[in-house]
């Protein structure tokens, strides 16, 4: 728990990437005792409606560093990590005391920030994308089940081709990580009738996660769980303990041809087993949004595959929907912090998830 007992009277808070006025209007009504600072031309500008990123090339003037480090030196709190001033961040935010990241993975950022040993508080976007990223798990899955491929070309080639097809139904799906996330996958996919199982770091009988899973395998019970799935879909957040889990072994613990995911992090899968399970067919495809370089390199034999769907890392950006949420987020935590209540998402340090 935050309490603001000493606190200025004035509450400053920075937000540091972009943002459309009319939920920068909203933050700033959320309390009298708040002073909310906003520069647009000091953050970098949207590629697209709802980015918060911006173009990698994009660079502040000196004059604008230079009021820019002035708004930060003075916040108390961030809305999302300053760009080119992670690294550095302690030195020149030295009266910060919470940070509301945009990501739901925001453990490998904070701790890039330094912010992993000391009283900062790092709050996550997490929940904020499962219901996106869950329905691109789904997508990758039915189109693979449906052979759409298949029916495309024979579209595109006016052939009437009668045969067989695949279901969803009584397939078994292995959801790796149960966060909102792998929840969310699996709350979508038990009304196609699929058994749906799911591993995380340790299992108790009080989990929360046995109202979305059949089944919960503990990570040192991982092969168990791949054993038996006809799709797997990782969601698991980039941290020293998940970093390169998914590896040429890990990857033969799955059952020849079943259908891999992955939203999570890249880091989690070592492209080059998931590459050569690929090409073996001991997997029949893949749906992708994550990837353990990015941008995915031009050489990379992912591009080539047929049964390899591929997303920019992307998938989950829908503007109307995820503004909203993030601005919803954002202001109930604002409204928890001045009232010295416990924050929405707060970041593990130790797990940085």
């Amino acid at each position: 728990m935050l309490s603001t007992e000493g606190a200025p009277h004035l509450t400053t808070v920075a937000i540091t990437s972009f943002f459309e006025e009319e939920f920068v209007h909203r933050i700033r009504g959320v309390d009298d005792r708040l002073k909310v600072l906003y520069r647009p031309d000091l953050v970098p500008p949207p590629r697209w409606e709802g980015d918060h990123n911006g173009p990698e090339v994009w660079e502040r003037t000196p004059e604008e560093e230079e009021e820019f480090l002035g708004l930060l030196g003075e916040a108390e709190v961030l809305y999302d990590f300053p760009r080119g001033h992670v690294g550095d961040l302690t030195e020149i935010a030295p009266k910060l005391r919470w940070v509301q990241g945009s990501m739901a993975g925001a453990g490998e950022v904070a701790r890039s920030a330094g912010l992993v040993e000391t009283d900062v508080v790092v709050t996550t976007a997490s929940g904020i994308y499962s219901g996106p990223l869950a329905e691109f798990v789904l997508m990758g899955m039915l189109q693979h089940a449906k052979d759409l491929n298949l029916l495309r070309r024979d579209k595109a080639n006016r052939t009437w081709r009668q045969g067989t097809t695949g279901t969803l139904e009584r397939k078994t799906l292995c959801v790796v990580g149960t966060g909102s996330i792998g929840r969310a996958i699996a709350d979508r996919a038990r009304p196609f009738g699929m058994r749906v199982v799911g591993v995380k770091r340790a299992v108790s009988e009080s989990d929360a996660a046995w109202g979305s899973f059949d089944e919960l395998y503990a990570t040192r019970n991982l092969p168990d769980a791949l054993a038996g799935a006809d799709f797997v879909a990782l969601t698991l957040p980039g941290t020293p303990q998940t970093e390169g889990l998914f590896d040429a072994e890990t990857m033969a613990a799955i059952k020849p041809g079943a259908f891999f995911a992955n939203v999570g992090r890249g880091k989690v899968v070592e492209e080059a087993a998931l590459v050569e399970a690929l090409e073996s067919g001991h997997l029949s495809g893949a749906t992708l949004d994550v990837f353990e370089v990015e941008p995915l390199p031009e050489e990379s034999p992912l591009w080539g595959m047929e049964s390899v769907v591929i997303s920019a890392h992307t998938t989950d950006v829908v503007p109307d929907l995820i503004n909203a949420a993030q601005t919803d987020l954002f202001c109930e935590n604002l409204g928890r912090y001045l009232a010295g209540e416990e924050l929405v998402n707060v970041l593990d340090k130790r797990l940085l998830y």
